[in-house]
């Protein structure tokens, strides 16, 4: 999890960040504007002689997994095997890796209209059987474009072994055919207990409901666009990340259930869900997900400031005044938030190609929430106890039918 070690960054001094800009103080929002420029400017000095120093010393937040947290040995020619990936310091790393695939998967689909064509059975004519599936065309008849491409990707990937994977889940798995290739089976480590109502544990029939219900009518402007075949390859792109990140807590919920078997077992004999969900929430966590996920949509959704960019010195690394730039753009978007504010237009359109507070509110409303009742539905069943009706997975313990976003300025 992101834990800063103050509430105000001091930054380091920047030889070429010129700017002709008056200083502004914003104090409702000061803390975040400090995040936002020393986020970026921990990247622009990656690769400045301050860098590891600076950044050990001012934050203390997960990256992404290096070889180094795998094993001794650092070089570029090590290899790490399918154990390793899936040992417990990947399944805490990969979370936060998820943020960038998930939010960049959604600023992808927001380009698009909501092209509600493709999501109707029928809507695209004459597709016939999706390829390499198991579907018989009389079987379930005619399907939507969405469910046909869904079908076929899922058949090609199932075909190299990605549904044996126990971070993977289909979302159609009655079509998936039967491999029949002779590629060898993977080495998984046992992470999850191995009862079967356990291993097939799979939300992926609500969250794809709840996608085309409430996230596509959030991001994507109404009305049709005619890019059909790109709207479901996004579509595609959204649902396997998010997917792959609310399964992950069965390794989370795993993980927790292995500090404290005794309390999860006391509370799933009484049959207290709530009990069970209050032991395995962290909310200090929880809100630094919010919060990360807020600032990286902030960022990666804005076009950087490239006529402010400064010229690189000779031997200085140009990267640096890129990711400058970026960052200027993302502090540009947190001004004009406060400034919408304080002319009482606390709801203005935000100019990027997605609003933050939407992707977080997914976050909020549907990720969390939707992790958080397979982690209850998994302790049950770890615990040797049917999970309440109200974490099926067909359903939301608490259902959403509408996102609302948090205007915390």
């Amino acid at each position: 999890a992101s834990v800063l070690s103050s509430d105000v960054i001091p930054l380091p001094p920047r030889r070429h960040m010129a700017t002709n800009s008056k200083t502004m103080r914003i104090p409702a929002f000061s803390t975040l504007l400090n995040l936002l420029i020393a986020t970026a400017t921990c990247g622009a000095y990656s690769s400045s002689p301050m860098a590891s120093n600076y950044i050990s010393n001012n934050f203390r937040w997960s990256s992404s997994l290096s070889a180094s947290t795998i094993g001794e040995s650092t070089t570029a020619t090590d290899n790490i095997t399918t154990r390793d990936l899936l040992s417990l310091p990947y399944i805490r790393s990969t979370l936060i890796r998820q943020e960038e695939t998930i939010i960049f998967a959604l600023i992808e689909r927001a380009q698009f209209r909501q092209n509600r064509i493709v999501y109707e059975v029928g809507g695209v004519p004459g597709l016939g059987v999706p390829p390499g599936s198991s579907v018989d065309g009389g079987e379930e008849g005619e399907l939507s474009f969405l469910d046909f491409m869904l079908t076929g990707t899922e058949a090609l990937h199932s075909a190299v072994r990605r549904y044996e994977s126990p971070e993977e889940h289909a979302f159609f798995p009655s079509r998936l055919p039967k491999r029949t290739n002779s590629l060898n089976i993977l080495d998984y480590p046992q992470l999850l207990c191995e009862e079967e109502a356990i291993s097939s544990l799979n939300w992926n029939k609500i969250l794809y409901d709840k996608y085309l219900s409430v996230v596509v009518p959030a991001i994507s402007t109404n009305g049709d666009d005619e890019q059909y075949g790109s709207t479901v390859i996004a579509d595609i792109a959204v649902l396997q990340a998010l997917s792959k990140r609310i399964h992950f807590g069965k390794f989370v919920a795993e993980s927790k259930y292995r500090s404290d078997p005794e309390g999860f077992q006391r509370l799933v004999d009484a049959g207290d869900a709530d009990g069970v969900m209050k032991l395995l929430t962290n909310e200090k966590v929880e809100e630094q997900v919010l919060t990360r996920a807020r600032l990286k949509a902030t960022t990666y959704g804005r076009e950087p400031m490239l006529s402010s960019l400064p010229k690189a010195q000779d031997g200085e690394d140009s990267s640096t005044s890129i990711i400058a730039a970026a960052a200027a753009a993302a502090v540009v978007a947190a001004v004009e938030a406060v400034q919408s504010k304080e002319r009482g237009v606390p709801n203005a359109k935000i100019k990027g190609k997605v609003d933050p507070s939407i992707i977080e509110s997914i976050y909020r409303e549907l990720i969390i929430p939707m992790t958080k009742d397979i982690e209850v539905a998994y302790l049950f069943l770890r615990c040797g106890r049917e999970p309440p009706m109200e974490y099926a997975c067909d359903r939301m313990s608490v259902d959403v039918t509408k996102l609302h976003p948090r205007n915390f300025l």
